[in-house]
């Protein structure tokens, strides 16, 4: 679930430890929003969820998902 959002980065809860610096793709499950982002933070806030920031690699000017929206990431590298 994404958090918040913003032209540089997101907070999005996630069901699996991401790395710091570890590059990956954030996409809307719904609608065409995509972009490549590194992990700046990742902290547990319960047994099974995380709170990851992500800072976009470039600035997003386009529309936004909802925050509370649903997406998936994945790394960069398996794309």
């Amino acid at each position: 679930m994404i958090v918040n959002i913003s032209s540089h980065g997101a907070r999005v809860l996630a069901h699996r430890y991401w790395q710091p610096h570890e590059q990956l793709v954030l996409t809307e499950f719904v609608g065409g929003f995509h972009v490549d982002a590194e992990v700046i933070y990742c902290q547990r806030v319960d047994g099974n969820q995380c709170a990851v920031g992500l800072k976009f690699v470039t600035a997003v000017e386009s529309a936004w998902p909802a925050a509370g929206g649903s997406f998936g990431m994945r790394s960069r590298a398996s794309s």
